[in-house]
C-alpha cells in the first residue's frame, strides 16, 4: 500500500475518541482546515494574527493530507491537530459536537458540503480565507451548482486574496465576497527577516550565493537546472525535488555532469561538488535566503507553480515554466520586473545566462522582487479583523 494512503487511513482509526479527549471542557476552539501543509502556511499567519488580538481562542487544526498533519503536528501554532474526518454527515454531526468551535476558518480550496451545510445549519461563523477563483472552474458550470450555492449560503465571508477572483465571485451572484489580499506575503516576509542558517549548506557554499531551484518536478522543471548545471560548471546550485523520489533523485545525479551530493548523505569534501541536492522536507522557504537568483517548480506539468514569493521576500529574481494556475504572484512579479516565466530549459539557460553576465538586471530584478513583497504584506491582521468584527 502507498505510503500516504497508509497514513491517510491509519490517522483517522479511533481519531475521534482522540479528538473527545482533547477537546472536552475546552472553550472558544476555532478550527481551522487546510488541504495540506502549503495551504495551511496561508492561514497561519491569520492564526498569528488572531492570537495576538484575542489570546484566549485555542485553535484545532485538521487537514485532508498527511503532508499536513505530519508537519504541524509538533508546532505549537496549533493546540490541536488532526485529520479531517471523512465527509459524511454522521461525521460533520459528531465532528462539531466534539469540537464546538465557535468559528471556522478554510483556507483557500479544501471545502467539504456536508461539513459546511451542518456548519450553516448551527449558525457557526465561517470564512474561506486566502480563495482563488477563474472564471472556468468548475464551481461555475452546472455540475458545480452545489458547491456555488454552498459558497453563497454556508460562508458568513468568502476573503479573496486578489480583485479578478472577487470579480468572478460577484459575476456569479456570490454577495459575500470580500477582497483583502495573501497572507501568505506575512508568512514569507517574516521567514526572509528572520535569522537562520544550515551549518553544512553554509559550508557547501563557502560564503558564496548559489542558484536555488525549489519544488522541482522530474519534468521540465530537472531538465531546466540541469541544462544549466553542465552549461555553467563552475557555478553550484542547490535542487530541493518537490517529491524526492528515488527515480527524480537518480535522474539529476546521473545527468548532471559535475559532482552531485546529498544533504542526507554528503560524506567526505563534500563542499568540493557543483551540486548540493535537498533530500529533506522542511527546509524550502528559508533556503532561498542562499540564493542569488531561484527557480519555482511545478510551472510545466504540475496545475500550478508552486510559492514564488518565497524565493522572491530576500529580493532575488524568480523564474518558473508557463503554468501560472491560481498562482497571482507569477504575473504580478513579471510585470513588476521581478520574474521571468520559461518555456523551455533553452530559454531558460539564455536567461540564467543574462544574470550572470549583467549584474546590473540580477539587481535590479531582485530590488523589485523586494518590493514587490514589502508592499504586500499586512493582510493577516486586516483578514483577522475581518473574521473577529464580521468584516466591520
Amino acid at each position: 500500500m502507498n505510503s500516504k494512503v497508509y497514513q491517510f487511513i491509519k490517522g483517522r482509526m479511533g481519531q475521534f475518541k482522540r479528538i473527545e479527549d482533547a477537546c472536552k471542557g475546552v472553550e472558544n476552539i476555532i478550527w481551522v482546515h487546510a488541504a495540506s501543509y502549503g495551504e495551511f502556511e496561508e492561514i497561519r499567519p491569520v492564526i498569528e494574527a488572531l492570537k495576538r488580538i484575542r489570546p484566549g481562542f485555542k485553535f484545532l487544526v485538521t487537514f485532508f493530507s498527511p503532508s499536513g498533519y505530519e508537519h504541524l503536528k509538533n508546532d505549537n501554532v496549533a493546540d490541536f491537530v488532526f485529520y479531517l474526518p471523512l465527509d459524511t454527515k454522521r461525521n460533520a454531526r459528531r465532528f462539531l459536537d466534539l469540537v464546538r468551535p465557535v468559528c471556522v476558518l478554510v483556507s483557500i480550496s479544501d471545502y467539504w458540503l456536508n461539513f459546511l451545510h451542518e456548519i450553516r445549519r448551527r449558525g457557526i461563523p465561517s470564512y474561506l480565507v486566502s480563495a482563488r477563483f477563474l472564471p472556468g472552474m468548475v464551481y461555475f458550470k452546472p455540475i458545480g451548482k452545489r458547491y456555488l450555492e454552498a459558497f453563497k449560503t454556508c460562508f458568513t465571508k468568502i476573503i479573496v486574496n486578489d480583485p479578478s477572483s472577487l470579480d468572478v465571485l460577484q459575476a456569479a451572484g456570490v454577495t459575500n465576497a470580500a477582497l483583502a489580499g495573501d497572507p501568505r506575503m506575512d508568512r514569507v516576509n517574516a521567514i526572509a527577516s528572520t535569522q537562520w542558517s544550515d551549518a553544512l549548506v553554509d559550508k557547501w557554499c563557502g560564503g558564496q550565493k548559489v542558484f536555488v531551484a525549489g519544488s522541482t518536478l522530474p519534468d521540465e522543471d530537472d531538465e531546466c537546472i540541469i541544462a544549466a548545471a553542465n552549461a555553467f560548471p563552475s557555478d553550484k546550485f542547490i535542487i530541493i525535488p518537490h517529491e524526492q523520489g528515488a527515480g527524480q533523485l537518480q535522474h539529476l545525479e546521473t545527468s548532471i555532469q559535475g559532482r552531485t551530493v546529498r544533504y542526507s548523505n554528503p560524506g567526505d569534501d563534500f563542499e568540493s561538488a557543483q551540486v548540493l541536492i535537498v533530500d529533506t522536507v522542511g527546509m524550502l522557504s528559508k533556503l532561498y535566503r542562499y540564493g542569488f537568483a531561484a527557480f519555482v517548480g511545478s510551472g510545466f506539468s504540475g496545475e500550478s507553480v508552486h510559492s514564488v514569493i518565497e524565493p522572491a521576500a530576500y529580493g532575488i529574481p524568480v523564474s518558473f515554466g508557463p503554468i501560472f494556475g491560481t498562482q497571482m504572484h507569477c504575473r504580478k512579479l513579471i510585470d513588476a520586473g521581478a520574474a521571468k516565466s520559461v518555456g523551455s530549459k533553452e530559454e531558460f539557460c539564455e536567461w540564467y545566462a543574462s544574470l550572470k553576465s549583467n549584474p546590473t538586471l540580477m539587481k535590479a530584478m531582485g530590488e523589485a522582487a523586494l518590493a514587490y513583497c514589502r508592499k504586500s504584506g499586512g493582510v493577516a491582521e486586516t483578514i483577522a479583523r475581518m473574521v473577529l468584527f464580521s468584516g466591520k
